[in-house]
C-alpha cells in the first residue's frame, strides 16, 4: 500500500471524502447553465483530492467539509484556467475543457468554480478562512503572471522559479492546512513546504516522461517554454536544452535533460522541501500521516 493510500485508511477519512464529493457535486450544480456543465466535466475528471485530505488530517476537532470543498474547487478552477492559458489539450488523459467547449466557456467555468468555492466557504461565517483562501487565490494569479514573464527564459534564476512554485502550488496547499487546522501557522508552514516539494516532483515527472501522476503529456514544460528546475539546471549544461527552452527546436532536447545531473539535483531539492515540511510539524494526532505525505509526494518522482 502506498503512503498516500495509507493516509486514506485513517478512520473517518473515507466518510469525510465522500461528504466532500457530495459537497463538490452540490456546489457545482447550484446554477445550471453552460459554465455549470463545463465545471461538471472538470469535477468528473476526478483527481487525488490531496487538498481536502489535508483539511481532514490537519484538523484536531471535527474536520470542515466546507473547507475541503472550497479549497478543492479553487484547485479545479486553476486546472481549467491553466489548460486554457497553456493550450494543453489533455488533462488526466481526457480532453481539456477548452478543447471541447471553447476558450470562452472554459474561462467562464473556471470563474464559476472560483465563485462557488467562496460561496461555500462564506456560508460557514468564518471570515478568517475566507481571507486565507482569498490570499491563496491572489497568490495563484501572481504566480501565473510570473510564469508568463519567465516563459522561454533559460536564465530564470532558480530562486525565482521557487518563488513561482510557492505562489502557484505552495500557497493553496498551505491554505488547505490553515483551513483544516483553524489557522495553525506551523501546519500552514508545513503545507507551504509540502506544496513546493509537490511541484518539484511534478516538474521532474514531466521531464522524465511520466504522465500518470501529473495528468500532462510528457515534455509539456519544455514545449511551452516553462522554465522548471530540471530544465534550468539542464540548460546550464547543455546548449540543445537551452535553445529548446528559449523557443528553439525541441528534437532530442528532453532526452538530453536526462543525460545531465538536473533530475538528481531537482530531486534533492524536492527532498529538502519535504524535510522542511516535516520540521514544521509539532505534536499532532495525525503527525504520522502528515509525515508520510511528505515522502509520498516526492516518491512520485522516484
Amino acid at each position: 500500500m502506498t503512503q498516500l493510500a495509507q493516509a486514506h485508511e485513517v478512520p473517518g477519512v473515507a466518510s469525510y471524502m465522500a461528504e466532500v464529493e457530495t459537497g463538490l457535486a452540490r456546489a457545482v450544480a447550484a446554477h445550471p447553465g453552460l459554465a455549470q456543465e463545463v465545471a461538471g466535466e472538470a469535477l468528473a475528471a476526478g483527481g487525488k483530492r490531496l487538498r481536502p485530505l489535508l483539511c481532514f488530517l490537519t484538523a484536531t476537532g471535527e474536520p470542515s467539509v466546507a473547507a475541503g470543498v472550497s479549497v478543492e474547487m479553487v484547485h479545479m478552477a486553476t486546472l481549467v484556467h491553466d489548460d486554457l492559458v497553456d493550450g494543453a489539450r489533455l488533462r488526466r488523459g481526457l480532453p481539456a475543457a477548452w478543447s471541447v467547449y471553447g476558450a470562452n466557456a472554459a474561462k467562464a467555468a473556471g470563474d464559476y468554480l472560483y465563485a462557488c468555492a467562496f460561496s461555500v466557504l462564506a456560508e460557514t461565517g468564518d471570515g478568517c478562512a475566507v481571507e486565507a483562501l482569498a490570499d491563496a487565490a491572489l497568490c495563484l494569479a501572481r504566480g501565473e503572471a510570473m510564469q508568463k514573464l519567465q516563459a522561454n527564459d533559460p536564465d530564470t534564476p532558480i530562486e525565482k522559479y521557487l518563488e513561482r512554485c510557492a505562489l502557484k502550488t505552495g500557497k493553496l496547499i498551505e491554505a488547505a492546512c490553515m483551513l483544516g487546522s483553524g489557522g495553525d501557522e506551523r501546519l500552514g508552514a508545513y503545507g507551504a513546504a509540502l506544496g513546493v516539494a509537490f511541484q518539484l516532483a511534478d516538474d521532474i515527472l514531466d521531464c522524465a516522461g511520466q504522465t500518470q501522476e501529473t495528468g500532462k503529456v510528457p515534455g509539456t514544460d519544455l514545449r511551452e517554454g516553462t522554465p522548471t528546475m530540471p530544465l534550468l539546471y539542464a540548460a546550464q549544461q547543455d546548449e540543445v536544452v537551452r535553445a529548446a527552452l528559449a523557443g528553439g527546436p525541441l528534437d532530442g532536447a528532453l532526452v538530453r535533460v536526462a543525460s545531465t545531473d538536473a533530475l538528481d539535483r531537482s530531486r534533492a531539492a524536492a527532498l529538502d522541501y519535504a524535510a522542511r515540511a516535516r520540521t514544521a510539524l509539532g505534536a499532532h494526532p495525525h503527525r504520522d500521516e502528515l509525515e508520510a505525505l511528505t515522502y509520498a509526494v516526492v516518491d512520485r518522482a522516484g
